[in-house]
């Protein structure tokens, strides 16, 4: 699924864990030139994120799940946290916003909002922006490569 700016939920979640590392390694390393990156990471995951990261379809199964007092099948408890707040916010909004827009553009706007946190565990984070700078770093490189050549 791509947004307006035709990038994926994935490369915004990408483009958002760089984001959000840079902006907490110079919020503590402020406070404490010495922090580690684990700190930095720790701080990170806690951070508010742009959106939450699902898909529209994943979101709309679990919220009809909960309306309907049933079991989720997640086992992760950050994803549980996550659709349990996408559901408050849904409960909350969609008496008078169902009239408004409906329930489907409801519930695609409460997930295109900022989120209280990324709603995952700091080895995922790490694992995102390792992968995330290493890609970026050897797309320069080859790009560069090609550009010589040409």
């Amino acid at each position: 699924m791509k947004n307006k700016l035709n990038k994926t939920v994935s490369e915004i979640r990408k483009d958002a864990v760089i984001e959000t590392f840079f902006r907490s390694m110079k919020i503590l390393s402020a406070k404490n030139p010495l922090v580690s990156q684990k700190e930095i990471i720790e701080h990170a995951v806690k951070s508010m994120a742009p959106r939450f990261f699902t898909s529209y379809e994943s979101a709309r199964r679990l919220v009809s799940l909960m309306v309907r007092k049933k079991r989720l099948p997640i086992i992760n408890k950050n994803k549980l946290e996550m659709y349990k707040e996408i559901y408050r916010r849904f409960i909350k909004q969609s008496k008078e916003a169902i009239m408004n827009y409906g329930s489907y553009r409801l519930l695609e706007e409460i997930i295109e909002s900022p989120a209280p946190s990324f709603y995952m565990d700091s080895d995922t984070f790490q694992g995102i922006l390792y992968k995330t700078l290493r890609e970026r770093s050897s797309h320069k490189y080859v790009s560069s490569i090609n550009t010589d050549i040409l």
